[in-house]
C-alpha cells in the first residue's frame, strides 16, 4: 500500500450523524452504543466492520494506517505480530481518524499512539479509541456494581492494558 493512498477515507463515507463536530469521547460513546452489541469487552474490528470500514491484519512493514481501499471503502491496517491490545487500540485509533474526519492520516508510528503524541490529529484519535475501548458507563459499573472485586477482573473484562484502564478511571473521576 502507498501513503497516498492514504487519506480521503474519511471524506467518501457517510454516517447518520457528523461525529467530526464531536468531542471525541462524545464521538466514541456514540459510536459503541450505535454500533456496538453493548456486551464488554468492546470489539472495535466488528464495530468497524458494522459501520462499512475493512480491518486487515498485515505485516510491521505495514505498519498501521487508514487508507482508501480499491473499493472506494475505507481500511484499516494493522500490525499482526503487535500484540493484541495494540492491534485492538489501532483499530480504534484508525476508527477514530475516520469518524472525526482527519484529512490525510499519516502512517503511524510509535508516537501515534502515546498521551502526548506530536500530532493533534494522534491526540484525539487517541481518545476517541480509549473512550471506544473504556465507556465511561462501563466503567463506572465495574467500579460500583460490587460484581467486580479487582483491577485484574475489570483488565480481562475490558479487555485493555492496564494503563489504558487507569488513564480512563482518572478521566471519570474527574468528570469527563
Amino acid at each position: 500500500m502507498k501513503e497516498a493512498e492514504a487519506g480521503a477515507a474519511s471524506t467518501t463515507t457517510v454516517w447518520p450523524v457528523d461525529l467530526s463536530r464531536m468531542r471525541p469521547e462524545t464521538a466514541a460513546e456514540w459510536v459503541a452504543a450505535r454500533y456496538g452489541n453493548g456486551t464488554m469487552p468492546i470489539r472495535p474490528e466488528r464495530i468497524a466492520r458494522r459501520m462499512g470500514v475493512e480491518v486487515y491484519a498485515m505485516t510491521a512493514d505495514d505498519r498501521s494506517a487508514v487508507f482508501l481501499g480499491p473499493n472506494g471503502r475505507p481500511w484499516i491496517v494493522v500490525d499482526v505480530t503487535a500484540r493484541e491490545d495494540h492491534q485492538r487500540f489501532a483499530i480504534a485509533h484508525g476508527l477514530g481518524h475516520i469518524l472525526l474526519r482527519h484529512d490525510r492520516p499519516h502512517l503511524e508510528t510509535p508516537a501515534s499512539f502515546g498521551a502526548d503524541a506530536p500530532d493533534h490529529r494522534d491526540r484525539a484519535a487517541n481518545q476517541f479509541a480509549a473512550s471506544l475501548l473504556v465507556p465511561t458507563a462501563q466503567l463506572r459499573w465495574c467500579v460500583t456494581s460490587g460484581w467486580m472485586r479487582n483491577v485484574d477482573q475489570i483488565l480481562k473484562t475490558l479487555w485493555v492494558p492496564e494503563d489504558l484502564l487507569l488513564l480512563r478511571y482518572r478521566q471519570m473521576r474527574a468528570g469527563r
